[in-house]
């Protein structure tokens, strides 16, 4: 028997321009996907050290009232209630480092594609330097929705309506729910393809 697959459209909601958030180039982007999704596995999540440890409490801080934690998302028609855990990874530009706040869903099988948080924080782990929202909304992906009945997911398209390149959070929702993400970055309409860890442009 066919079975019926989806591709799941979400729309990030938000500004058409772009936001001034700290971007990487594709290589590097890659990369942090990727080891976002490796080092949040692990029982330290990248807070292995002292001074690593004390970056990560400088981006607690720095980061306070700034969560979704519960937020209603009317295209959904749903309260989302996430809670976030944080992982420490080196700065690819410099000595410090990067601590992202990644939402968790309510099940280890949610999947929050949007809704993450990255605060760039100097060598000596003291100074939260910046703090880049990485999304203006939260989705959460679950195993229920949108699927129904036979049909099956095999994918989903959004919008990014903030940065000319896909955020490594992207990469690391793809990688968690095992399913491509397609994307269009609103800023440069630019589309992207994301698989298996890997980014690649595509001609809408």
């Amino acid at each position: 028997m066919r079975v019926p697959l989806t591709l799941s459209i979400f729309l990030c909601a938000g500004s058409a321009l772009a936001s001034e958030i700290r971007e990487f180039d594709i290589k590097t982007i890659e990369r942090l996907g990727n080891e976002l999704t490796r080092v949040s596995q692990t029982r330290d999540k990248g807070a292995t050290t002292p001074v690593r440890k004390r970056a990560k409490q400088t981006a607690i801080a720095a980061l306070q009232g700034k969560l979704f934690n519960l937020r209603y998302e009317a295209s959904q028609g749903k309260f989302f209630n996430i809670h976030y855990e944080y992982v420490v990874l080196d700065d690819p530009a410099g000595s410090g480092f990067l601590v992202y706040a990644l939402g968790e869903g309510a099940r280890p099988s949610d999947t929050v594609v949007h809704g993450h948080f990255r605060v760039t924080v100097s060598a000596d782990g003291s100074k939260a330097e910046r703090v880049d929202t990485l999304a203006h909304s939260v989705f959460v992906d679950t195993k229920e929705s949108p699927s129904a009945g036979n049909w099956n997911k095999v994918g989903f398209a959004m919008n990014q309506p903030l940065g000319t390149r896909p955020v490594e959070t992207l990469v690391y929702a793809s990688n968690h729910m095992k399913i491509p993400i397609a994307v269009v970055t609103s800023p440069n309409r630019q589309g992207w393809w994301i698989e298996n860890g890997k980014i690649r442009k595509y001609d809408r």
